[in-house]
């Protein structure tokens, strides 16, 4: 087979430029510490490098909202803490309170602080986050969640009892916020803390019993079924209804509530429904609207012993039994809202807890894969050195035998 000289240096070129394209390629994978430079290198080892890319964004994703789901939860704890101080120094000063020689002036001393702590309280319990989100909102985190209410003189919760929840693992989901429905107004109820919400346009409710009966039966019925609706007819005929239509059942005596003849008891007879009782009086023909005002958290407990305090009345036997009574509910209270502070603190301690292993296997996960991603990824520089060196003397070689085939010529031998 004739070559010709035009195939002779075409043939070197190729070679040569082959020769440069690895040499420089193996010089690229240096400067980069990269084995696979482009997907065409290795498409399979591509592919699985894109793999584990995306799990390791997503367990640092993770990590981001375990550190997040942390600063929440330890605020939390702290202004949940802080909350609790204040709530046992409410109980000294109230059990301070009861002793029977203090002075007015003593009295109004202490109502003095119970006012600093009512300050207090209402700024723990409207508490931002860093991100300027209220912390005991629930879902609602732009909402205040405790206002006071100037026509009723109460604190009333606006939040909802949802709670923000956060990605920390593939299949791990933690609450990072808790509603203050759920820490603050779940407490267990005090007869002295359910009130009858009375509205009649004639009196046809003469008197409403709550405190000999079950009064945390009676909250929780008239949240699920209130406000009833009762009516006196023409004739004496009374009915209750619920707030959805429904004929209520009373207990004593055990009958529906559709047309209860008061008529032939006109005295005012006593109906029991969910454990409280009422003296209904066929006097008048109307109607009464009954609902439950029991809203009980540590802000309207801290007010109801500041107004105890202002308003204790000692010139009486029976204003001394009524002070004591308050103040009696005030420390029933505060007991429930203290074992329901307990509760919750407990509850964030373990989410916590919970937090700390899931960032540990988090952490594990991220290192096992950055381990195989650079199996795939990271060059071996021992080979990657040894290879440059040999393409570089194979590139040599290439170029100082080209010099000699290029002084190849018949005429340097015709004389």
């Amino acid at each position: 087979m004739r070559i010709s000289t035009q195939q002779v240096f075409l043939s070197n070129i190729d070679n040569i430029n082959k020769g440069s394209a690895d040499i420089f390629r193996t010089q690229q994978q240096l400067s980069t510490g990269k084995n696979v430079l482009q997907p065409s290198d290795d498409p399979l080892a591509s592919a699985q490098i894109q793999k584990f890319k995306k799990e390791i964004a997503r367990t640092e994703q993770f990590s981001g909202n375990i550190d997040v789901a942390e600063r929440r939860l330890r605020l939390e704890e702290n202004t949940i803490e802080q909350i609790n101080n204040q709530s046992i120094r409410l109980k000294e000063l109230t059990l301070q309170g009861k002793n029977g020689v203090l002075s007015d002036g003593d009295r109004s001393a202490i109502s003095s602080e119970v006012s600093e702590i009512l300050k207090s309280l209402e700024s723990l319990m409207n508490t931002k986050d860093v991100q300027g989100e209220y912390l005991f909102s629930g879902n609602k985190g732009f909402t205040q969640p405790y206002t006071y209410n100037n026509s009723n003189g109460r604190y009333e919760f606006n939040g909802d009892d949802g709670r923000r929840f956060l990605q920390v693992g593939p299949e791990n989901k933690i609450a990072s916020t808790d509603s203050g429905f759920e820490i603050f107004e779940k407490v267990a109820k005090v007869p002295g803390y359910v009130e009858a919400d009375l509205n009649q346009t004639l009196p046809i409710i003469s008197n409403i019993d709550i405190n000999n009966g079950d009064a945390e039966a009676f909250g929780n019925y008239m949240g699920a079924n209130a406000p009833l609706t009762l009516a006196v007819a023409a004739g004496g005929l009374l009915t209750v209804t619920d707030k959805d239509g429904q004929f209520v059942t009373a207990e004593d005596p055990a009958v529906s509530l559709n047309a209860y003849d008061l008529s032939t008891n006109p005295n005012a007879p006593t109906i029991k429904i969910a454990g409280v009782e009422l003296d209904v009086s066929a006097a008048n023909v109307g109607s009464a609207t009954l609902d439950v005002f029991d809203q009980h958290n540590i802000l309207n407990t801290a007010l109801d012993l500041k107004d105890a305090l202002n308003n204790a009345d000692f010139s009486t036997e029976k204003g001394k039994e009524l002070f004591n009574k308050q103040l009696d509910n005030v420390l029933k209270n505060l007991e429930g809202i203290e074992e329901k502070n307990i509760g919750s603190r407990a509850g964030i301690g373990g989410r916590l807890n919970a937090l700390e292993q899931q960032d540990l296997v988090n952490e594990d996960y991220k290192l096992f894969t950055t381990e195989a991603l650079s199996s795939f990824e990271d060059l071996d520089y021992n080979e990657a050195i040894s290879r440059f060196a040999l393409q570089e003397t194979a590139l040599q070689a290439s170029y100082a035998s080209f010099a000699k085939v290029q002084d190849l010529s018949l005429f340097n031998y015709i004389n």
